[in-house]
């Protein structure tokens, strides 16, 4: 099971190109795994943007989904 959120995080450590750390609601969450990396691509028929995601597991046992979209990164989804 799975929640979507969509809810802006701090990134606080980058690694190539990719949040190392970060804060989401007040907590701190260390980068463990990449699990999955893939682009989702915009409906063009809106003018929708092209969202880069990626799957991670962290320190805490959380396993989310970020995505970026113009440089602005988000949790997108998190897993339960």
């Amino acid at each position: 099971m799975s929640r979507l959120v969509r809810r802006p995080l701090a990134v606080l450590r980058w690694k190539d190109d990719l949040p190392l750390s970060f804060v989401y609601e007040g907590q701190r969450h260390q980068v463990r795994w990449i699990l999955d990396e893939w682009w989702e691509m915009g409906e063009w028929w809106r003018a929708g943007r092209d969202r880069r995601m990626v799957r991670v597991w962290t320190d805490v046992g959380a396993c989310m989904d970020l995505e970026c979209e113009e440089g602005v990164w988000r949790v997108y989804r998190i897993w339960d």
